[in-house]
């Protein structure tokens, strides 16, 4: 694999980090690892929705990777939450878990990524998830464009 893999989105953020919610170390250890090493993105890491709910707005992420069994609250209900911050809202988001609600998911179009995940998989899906949402940027700004 390359060194550093750099999708087309990572130059178009105002932000670089990914947000990793979820409660089990050695899965934030394996993220972290992976796309602090293979991309230029830097990781902010939360074990419970609760927390992440205070804190990610003030982050200002570019992608939430969120488990979907949390304690407390659920990775999908945390998501639900934090539409409601500006900073937060409409970013692209990747649930993950081993059984996803997947009807769920894809109504509120959120990327699926299922445990046990392998560094291939992850880059792929952050890579997908990253450059459909600049494109989509890109579309919404061509339109307002057309449109002046």
């Amino acid at each position: 694999m390359p060194r550093e893999i750099i999708p087309p989105a990572a130059h178009s953020f105002d932000s670089n980090t990914i947000l990793i919610v979820d409660d089990d170390e050695a899965v934030t250890q394996f993220l972290q690892q992976i796309i602090e090493e293979e991309t230029p993105y830097h990781t902010v890491v939360f074990n419970n929705g609760q927390t992440a709910l205070e804190q990610a707005p003030s982050l200002h992420p570019c992608l939430l990777l969120i488990d979907y069994r949390l304690p407390g609250i659920n990775g999908l209900e945390l998501y639900d939450r934090l539409q409601q911050f500006e900073n937060t809202r409409g970013i692209p988001a990747i649930m993950m878990s081993a059984v996803l609600p997947v009807n769920e998911l894809q109504q509120r179009g959120l990327y699926q990524l299922r445990k046990p995940m392998d560094v291939g998989s992850v880059i792929r899906m952050i890579t997908h998830a990253l450059a459909s949402f600049e494109e989509s940027l890109w579309q919404q700004r061509a339109m307002q464009e057309q449109y002046r």
